[in-house]
């Protein structure tokens, strides 16, 4: 269980805390693209700069390794985790399109991983932001367009935009108004979240 001591130790560096996306009722509170390898920088700066230009907000956490990136969707009460990922394969698609000659190498996998709850399990964890050990080296921290900490995250974090729940189907519609996702990302982010 979460709870505030859990928190605690995590800032503090007592502990290392995780969350499992994915709720019981298969729906979620927010999606995080996670990007690694060498060219996640400009991949994960690509996927933003798509998110922009279609009126979704997110945040880049650079990750505990400082070798990735998390992209964070944040929602306004849970949604369906197989709409969150439709919105992310969707981002996807876009920022392939713009890229085509240079791809998505470095896109690893969407958390929640699933659409659907797995059976006997919980999906899969992604750790928590701002825990204090890479937190000191300047990893796990949110960071702006040239991959520079927010000075103060927790002012950072006040004024992440959440999406509203009943936009989620017009931005999906919006960037695939044709129903499907081209591009083949939804084949993709399938085989990639199965690893």
């Amino acid at each position: 269980m979460l709870t505030g001591q859990a928190i605690r130790e995590h800032l503090e560096g007592k502990s290392t805390v995780g969350i499992y996306p994915l709720l019981p009722d298969e729906t979620c509170w927010f999606l995080a693209a996670d990007f690694d390898k060498s060219a996640w920088r400009q991949d994960a700066a690509a996927f933003l700069e798509t998110c922009r230009r279609f009126g979704v907000p997110a945040s880049l956490e650079r990750s505990r390794s400082g070798n990735g990136g998390h992209v964070w969707l944040f929602f306004d009460r849970p949604v369906p985790a197989v709409d969150a990922r439709r919105l992310g394969a969707a981002l996807l698609t876009r920022t392939a399109e713009s890229r085509h000659e240079i791809g998505l190498d470095s896109y690893d996998r969407f958390f929640p991983n699933q659409d659907t709850m797995p059976k006997g399990g919980f999906g899969n964890l992604i750790a928590l932001p701002l825990q204090k050990g890479p937190r000191k080296l300047g990893n796990s921290v949110f960071v702006d367009e040239a991959i520079e900490a927010y000075p103060d995250q927790w002012r950072y974090l006040n004024t992440v935009q959440r999406i509203p729940s009943d936009l989620l189907p017009g931005m999906i519609h919006e960037l695939v108004p044709e129903g499907n996702i081209v591009g083949g990302w939804s084949n993709l982010h399938r085989m990639a979240d199965c690893r």
